[in-house]
């Protein structure tokens, strides 16, 4: 082949894009209440259940009664979103029958739902969420199910997939029922689920909303949403991104809300409060508030690993002199939720540490794992070899050990033919020699094998356990 087609059939591969991707670190997250501190001086609430906690970690911060029996009103409507949201498209039309408005007595919440109009799932959510309009709710479920009760099935059987220990559900709004119910609990897992569609979490934070005229309803109808808490006034709070409130006589005032702060979710549910607590002011919004801000204040999102931090120390067996002290080195950043007081250095670690590891040893190699230990938040990652290690060259010394030995035989045997008229004597003497040449490269060679195991040295606040 013609020399320049290869040199430039040599250009064309140099110049080829090659893409090199980094492995990604592995970093496996486990939470232990029990290994969590309780958080002290929580504010003073007046509901009777309380649950709230940081979704992305399912940190729990705080609880009482979470997983007791309670009347859910509206908040039963984010189940009823939920549902909807993993069943249809937001362009999607549904029309307004009349059973679906019957089945709301007077007096209940509505959004103004003329029976015949017909209009889009998503301005259908804002009318469920922003003024809890109860039609709205029925409307969708006869949408998703083709009736209110087979809707009602469905919300029950998904409830139970995502964990849900007490809820059971009789309506797709929250009007009471003795059958209908929840706990605290169950409504977190709920709206944990929700906020994993962006179309949920932009609808539950919107202030106001016009849903479009129609045929039938030819104005337009402004709604506005019932938490307080996104409303310039006596309960705003500007970190608060939804969700959804309710309220019935036997269910009191309730609220499932989310907030966010400095990159810390939360999700608060709070039931059974009164409508006006010793402070002249609603049990659902003050609660919620003072939870919020007390979280705030006293937690916050630090670094309690750096990629490269050392855990543990390694006099590696077999090893040349040199390189033979080797960190073994965290392989990842982590962060994490703890309390505010709480420092990097005061966090705990378990180290696993692979067994027979000798050298050779390449860098970055994974030789164990470390657990981060961070206020029930146990952080698991790997730890590898911050540089490489070479092998002693064992041939070599084992042939010089072997010729050593060769040459004081050579000696011995040359001693005897040399000396035979004194053989007795010079025997004596030459085993005397012998042994002592042979105890001193003995010792020495002792000495060296002693570099063969690897010895271990942890760093501060670190614990090692055995290798399963």
């Amino acid at each position: 082949m013609n020399k320049k087609i290869l040199c430039l059939i040599l250009i064309i591969v140099l110049l080829i894009p090659i893409n090199v991707h980094a492995e990604e670190v592995d970093i496996v997250l486990e939470y232990d209440k029990d290994e969590q501190s309780e958080a002290d001086n929580i504010p003073t609430l007046g509901s009777k259940a309380v649950f709230i906690a940081n979704p992305d970690t399912g940190k729990v911060f705080y609880e009482m009664n979470a997983h007791e029996k309670m009347y859910p009103a509206s908040t039963t409507k984010i189940l009823t979103a939920l549902v909807t949201l993993e069943n249809c498209q937001m362009t999607d039309v549904a029309t307004v029958s009349q059973r679906a408005l019957d089945l709301v007595p007077p007096g209940y919440s509505n959004a103004n739902l003329q029976a015949g109009e017909t209009l889009t799932i998503k301005d259908l959510l804002y009318a469920l969420l922003l003024p809890s309009a109860n039609e709205a709710a029925n409307v969708l479920a006869e949408h998703v199910s083709g009736s209110v009760e087979e809707f009602v099935e469905l919300c029950n059987r998904r409830a139970l997939e995502l964990g849900c220990e007490t809820l059971h559900f009789t309506n797709t709004n929250g009007m009471h029922d003795e059958n209908h119910y929840c706990s605290a609990y169950d409504l977190y897992l709920i709206a944990k689920e929700c906020q994993k569609y962006e179309i949920f979490n932009e609808i539950v934070k919107t202030r106001t909303y016009t849903l479009p005229s129609t045929d039938i309803y030819p104005g337009e109808r402004v709604i506005k949403n019932t938490n307080e808490l996104l409303h310039p006034g006596t309960y705003y709070y500007s970190n608060c991104t939804g969700i959804k409130t309710g309220h019935t006589t036997p269910a009191g005032e309730c609220l499932v809300a989310s907030s966010s702060f400095d990159n810390i979710n939360l999700i608060s549910v709070v039931l059974g409060g009164e409508t006006v607590n010793s402070h002249g002011l609603n049990d659902r919004f003050y609660d919620t508030k003072n939870l919020f801000e007390f979280m705030y204040d006293n937690y916050e999102i630090k670094k309690i690993a750096d990629q490269g931090d050392a855990v543990a120390t390694l006099e590696v067996g077999k090893a040349v002199k040199h390189a033979k002290i080797l960190d073994l080195v965290v392989d990842s950043d982590i962060a994490t939720i703890i309390p505010k007081e709480v420092n990097k250095d005061d966090i705990k670690k378990t180290v696993i540490i692979n067994s027979d590891i000798i050298a050779p040893i390449e860098a970055n190699e994974v030789l164990g794992q470390v657990t981060y230990h961070a206020d029930g938040l146990n952080y698991t990652t790997s730890i590898v070899a911050s540089h490489s290690v070479e092998k002693l060259p064992f041939v070599l010394y084992n042939t010089i050990v072997a010729v050593s030995f060769a040459l004081i035989l050579i000696i011995f045997i040359a001693l005897l033919r040399i000396f035979k008229k004194h053989r007795r004597g010079v025997l004596f003497f030459e085993i005397i020699i012998l042994i002592a040449l042979c105890t001193v490269i003995s010792i020495n060679l002792k000495k060296d094998m002693e570099g063969f195991e690897t010895k271990t040295y942890l760093a501060p606040n670190v614990t090692i356990e055995e290798n399963k």
